[in-house]
């Protein structure tokens, strides 16, 4: 009795309570049965929220009867990471000590993403690069006053004319580019992006959920949906055209951007970096464009990849949530983030006048 329960406690060593049972159990059936209420209680709700955040899932279909297509998608991936994280914990469960899950809701928060991300850069390249260009005309850096993006509590990420942001218009959430033209009234592919981008709003006649934002540019830009492309080489040629006041190449343009706002927040003070690094709604650019990795994004943070992958299906974080974090008052993020932003501002505009 004794050696089996010493057998067990080796078995537990390391890994996080939440795996106990599972790897307590004795034979495979229990396990398996362990497995189904660990995947079932804890992994799903996980996996299924940053899934549906990275696609922004969850709209009402436009139609009665009609499915969104992101729907599909996030059921893929969902189905994807649930198959690797099961493969994975079998093999724990086989040999426990030579592969320990310390925190189990941050390894699953990370083995969503790492799902999510490995579709993005694999199946929508075009599509992803776009959505980067267009981001950066969002940007208060890039100078573009008319366009700005920001989180809503109901539909995620949206994306509007600055001036809907401030009177707090209501979003258009089902927005469908051919029910209100015919395709000889939709902008020419030459038109430029940040002319098409307006137009969008304008018949949208509201703020817009990103990914359908993207989606409606993508498909005047002649992207027939978010993986394949009818006419490469002339998105191609879109994303490469010198705009005023830009360097040519929309993704080379959005990684050197980023590259050089890395580079000067690295310069803040640890709680500046912070305030600054988890209120961003694209925090994940950084990622994404193979800036900074998810550990070089923890190391600025001061936190372990644990506690950050623990973070990624809420972010970007309230005020509140970062004074928690950080152990500071709210007021005092506040402060710090002005601060914050005031110094890169000047530091970006001095390198820019410079160069």
């Amino acid at each position: 009795m004794e050696q089996s329960e010493r057998e067990d406690g080796r078995r537990v060593v390391g890994q996080d309570s939440l795996l106990h049972p599972f790897l307590r159990a004795p034979d495979e059936e229990s396990a398996k049965a362990k497995l189904d209420v660990l995947l079932r209680t804890e992994a799903m709700p996980i996996i299924q929220k940053v899934i549906n955040q990275r696609l922004g899932t969850g709209a009402i279909p436009r139609t009665a009867g009609s499915i969104d297509e992101r729907d599909l998608d996030a059921q893929d991936l969902r189905q994807q990471t649930l198959m690797a994280l099961t493969a994975h914990l079998w093999q724990v469960y086989a040999a426990p000590e030579k592969s320990r899950i310390g925190a189990f809701r941050a390894y699953v928060a990370g083995a969503s993403f790492n799902t999510w991300r490995a579709a993005v850069r694999d199946e929508t390249p075009l599509w992803t690069r776009l959505s980067f260009r267009l981001a950066y005309l969002c940007r208060e850096s890039a100078g573009q006053t008319g366009f700005t993006k920001w989180q809503d509590a109901k539909h995620g990420s949206l994306v509007g004319f600055t001036a809907w942001r401030k009177k707090r218009q209501a979003a258009a959430p089902h927005f469908a580019l051919l029910e209100q033209n015919s395709i000889e009234e939709l902008p020419a592919p030459t038109t430029s992006l940040p002319e098409i981008a307006a137009w969008t709003l304008q018949q949208a006649d509201g703020p817009l959920p990103w990914n359908d934002f993207v989606t409606a540019i993508a498909f005047i830009l002649q992207v027939k949906d978010e993986r394949i492309s009818l006419d490469r080489h002339n998105l191609e040629s879109l994303l490469t055209t010198q705009q005023p006041g830009t360097e040519p190449g929309g993704e080379s343009l959005n990684r050197d951007r980023l590259r050089k706002l890395w580079e000067q927040i690295q310069r803040l003070d640890r709680k500046e970096r912070a305030v600054l690094l988890l209120k961003a709604e694209d925090l994940l650019d950084f990622e994404l464009s193979q800036v900074a990795t998810l550990q070089d994004l923890s190391t600025s943070l001061a936190m372990s990849l644990a506690q950050l992958l623990s973070l990624l299906p809420d972010l970007p974080l309230d005020d509140q949530q970062i004074a928690r974090l950080l152990g500071i008052r709210r007021q005092t993020v506040v402060n710090l983030r002005s601060h914050a932003r005031l110094a890169l501002r000047r530091r970006l505009h001095s390198r820019t006048s410079n160069e």
